[in-house]
């Protein structure tokens, strides 16, 4: 299986790994940062990564990659379903993870203590995939994740839609025969979380889902010596919406390993 990858600069080592609504261009303002090696990939059935029917796992692809580039072992940056892999790698190969860079993710298993209050626009969304109207899917997805909770379009930069609509309708093409072979998992992350133990930095975005907001606080109180990092005026993908913000705290706590 040949994935489309990204590899930029010298140094330590940084793997990003992108959300379920996006692609490896969500990285596009992180790449190639001074004094880091910077690698960036689109899974399979996303982005430039044509999808190729077939079990598979995601963190099998991702350490894959880091063999593929003689990388011994990196910084795992990880967005959402990216978020999810990468804990699934500190747990899995954790000779390979130097320190993860949770980014608007949440441990399976877990669950906040207000309990489960599922967004509507879920439904709706599951309900548009079934019916095969995807391009229904992309606004919800749209709305959700883009605009975030508590905003309007109008709150958002305009090329920021075009690209995340661009990204989306991919794997939104794709997710049904996706997860009909990706390798399941066999255990709640939130029941090892204990066992984890390099430097981590939890972000979220202050328009993100209010779940994925407590989502990081309690990971951040698990697994961080300090709290949350909150980007003000982003929601699920703060990396595109405010770079400059999201990379003045990936780097201080690249400096800091």
């Amino acid at each position: 299986m040949s994935l489309h990858v990204i590899a930029e600069g010298d140094g330590p080592s940084v793997l990003f790994l992108h959300a379920g609504v996006a692609d490896s261009r969500m990285w596009r303002d992180q790449m190639g940062m001074d004094g880091y090696q910077t690698v960036a990939y689109d899974k399979r059935g996303f982005g430039d990564s044509a999808w190729v029917a077939g079990e598979y796992s995601d963190t099998e692809d991702a350490i894959g990659i880091l063999d593929d580039l003689g990388i011994d072992s990196a910084v795992i940056v990880g967005c959402s379903m990216g978020a999810s892999t990468a804990i699934r790698l500190a747990l899995e190969h954790p000779r390979r993870v130097k320190g993860l860079v949770l980014v608007g993710g949440f441990p399976s298993g877990w669950a906040p203590d207000s309990g489960w209050e599922e967004n509507p626009l879920e439904g709706e969304a599951v309900a548009a995939q079934e019916a095969g109207d995807l391009e229904r899917v992309v606004d919800i997805d749209h709305q959700m994740w883009l605009v975030g909770y508590g905003r309007s379009n109008d709150d958002v930069d305009p090329s920021l839609e075009a690209l995340f609509r661009d990204m989306d309708r991919i794997p939104v093409a794709t997710a049904a025969e996706r997860e009909t072979y990706q390798r399941g998992f066999e255990y709640p992350v939130d029941d090892r979380l204990e066992e984890i133990d390099i430097p981590t930095l939890v972000i979220v975005g202050e328009h993100d889902e209010k779940l994925l907001v407590d989502a990081a606080d309690y990971l951040a109180r698990r697994l961080s010596d300090q709290g949350a990092v909150i980007i003000d005026n982003a929601a699920h993908l703060p990396s595109l919406e405010q770079p400059e913000a999201f990379n003045d705290a990936l780097t201080g706590f690249l400096g800091s390993i």
